[in-house]
């Protein structure tokens, strides 16, 4: 079975990488810095050596209404994980083999981003028959050929832009396992919206 994680942007609030300190390390936003513009840049490639101390995630508050929201233990946002301490050490073992674990700091102390650099089309694992778009190039459907995924465990399509995140069971029950707080599961493979409360399953 695969699934799409979602934020649970309902009961947690939402990360974001600081700007400021981008600017900082990188360079003020340009064409020449774009690529490394982590925050602008979901594509699967590696950021090793690019950033040359931890990045700051912050979890600002936006709206009132979220102000007493605590910060998840893990987070998909653009295709990518944040993941505190406990969630990487919960993880780590799991998902070393698909992915970058990128060093990160926020307000709770140690995390990681992570940038998973599987891609489905890569290995001829996306489904071409079932997956669709509209007119206007939106996602109508995403499927896979879970017999071509060998052992991954975490992966990416280019035909969605690499905007989500598919995982198997083995990663549902991991984070089930561990009380890890933050995230949504769907079956609706590609999903981005949580607003459908029938289609998705709340992980602890």
């Amino acid at each position: 079975m695969l699934y799409t994680v979602l934020l649970d942007n309902k009961n947690y609030l939402d990360p974001m990488f600081n700007s400021n300190q981008l600017d900082r390390l990188v360079g003020a936003l340009n064409g020449e810095t774009l690529e490394n513009r982590i925050e602008l840049n979901n594509t699967p490639r590696s950021f090793s050596g690019v950033f040359s101390e931890p990045l700051q995630i912050d979890f600002p508050v936006f709206k009132k209404a979220k102000a007493k929201l605590p910060i998840p233990d893990i987070a998909a946002s653009e295709g990518r994980l944040f993941i505190n301490k406990k969630a990487y050490d919960a993880l780590y073992d799991l998902i070393k083999n698909d992915g970058e674990f990128i060093p990160a700091t926020y307000s709770g102390g140690e995390a990681f981003i992570f940038t998973p650099l599987n891609v489905a089309e890569s290995i001829d694992a996306l489904d071409t028959k079932l997956s669709k778009k509209n007119d206007w190039g939106d996602l109508e459907s995403l499927s896979f050929h879970e017999g071509k995924l060998g052992n991954w465990v975490v992966f990416r399509a280019e035909f969605n832009a690499f905007n989500t995140l598919q995982v198997t069971q083995a990663f549902v029950d991991a984070v089930k396992d561990n009380d890890l707080r933050g995230l949504y599961i769907t079956t609706n493979l590609g999903s981005i919206f949580t607003s459908e409360r029938s289609e998705v399953s709340k992980l602890n």
